[in-house]
């Protein structure tokens, strides 16, 4: 759920004559690229697709999938707008190239989208019905906690470890069929999962948490105890969730989906080795991608 490196300040484009001014559009441009990155459009688009590809396995219809995704996109760009508003002036202090201390987005504005997409999310997950709405709740609730408080007590890895599982529940739960058998397994490695995707996310994000002051889960741990304890969780998980796939009977999709899984998470874990802060970003989006192709590959063979 965090956003990259303050690499550059904004700079606003120059509207006067001469050279400037055929520049203006192409800093439009970037700026309404900035504007965007408020919404964290890379994990809330992972996190909507990921919703879509279960609930079709599980065999809802595609109209029901999409709406399933439209509501996680809902809440996705709330938690995520709601991280840069509280952030912002700690972004500010930082020098991180942010929108809203960047001044492409108001703190208004931000605000409006945080209720409106928690409110869309919440409205569509209560059409499903009070079990489905009292999941979406929880989860959205672990993200509210993510943002305000919990992560800076370095407690966030507690909401990953509740809120991933929580999204399986809460698709399966959507979809007639259910529960799928061996869910609390499965659930058991979501919750380890959860806190492996915290810790690589918070190994990218090292240097400027660091600048900011915000004490993550790679700060308390140190990076090589950090980058030790996320190879040790990935290859748990890794490990017990092959096992639920074989105990499942996979067919040949399953089996290469697992495996090309597998090889990207490992890609992932060796990227977040890296010095370069890009190369460690790519890690947790590559591991937090790999571990939803994994999710889909025991999908598939449950289906």
């Amino acid at each position: 759920m965090s956003m990259p490196d303050g690499e550059q300040r904004v700079v606003e484009p120059n509207h006067g004559g001469g050279e400037g001014a055929g520049h203006v559009p192409a800093a439009g441009l970037r700026r309404a690229a900035l504007a965007l990155t408020v919404l964290h459009p890379v994990p809330s688009l992972l996190d909507a697709l990921l919703v879509a590809a279960l609930a079709l396995v599980a065999g809802a219809t595609l109209s029901v999938a999409g709406v399933l995704a439209f509501a996680m996109l809902g809440f996705q760009f709330s938690i995520g707008s709601l991280n840069d508003l509280v952030d912002a002036d700690a972004d500010r202090r930082a020098g991180r190239t942010k929108p809203i201390p960047g001044g492409v987005v108001s703190r208004q504005a931000a605000g409006a989208v945080a209720v409106a997409g928690g409110a869309v999310g919440l409205l569509v997950s209560a059409w499903f019905g009070p079990e489905v709405l009292l999941l979406a709740a929880l989860g959205y609730g672990c993200g509210i906690a993510y943002d305000v408080s919990l992560r800076r007590r370095g407690l966030g890895w507690l909401c990953f470890s509740i809120a991933l599982p929580t999204l399986f529940a809460w698709v399966w739960l959507a979809v007639p069929g259910g529960l799928p058998q061996g869910w609390p397994l499965l659930m058991l490695l979501a919750a380890l999962a959860g806190p492996a995707i915290h810790l690589a996310n918070s190994l990218a994000d090292l240097d400027l948490d660091r600048t900011a002051g915000a004490p993550s889960l790679a700060h308390r741990l140190g990076v090589d105890r950090a980058r030790r304890v996320l190879l040790l969780l990935m290859v748990l998980i890794y490990a017990c969730a092959w096992v639920l796939l074989w105990l499942a009977g996979p067919t040949a999709p399953a089996l290469a989906l697992g495996l090309v899984a597998s090889v990207l998470g490992g890609l992932g874990v060796a990227a977040s080795w890296a010095r370069s802060r890009p190369l460690r970003q790519a890690g947790w989006v590559a591991q937090a991608s790999s571990l939803a192709l994994f999710a889909l590959a025991w999908a598939l063979a449950v289906a």
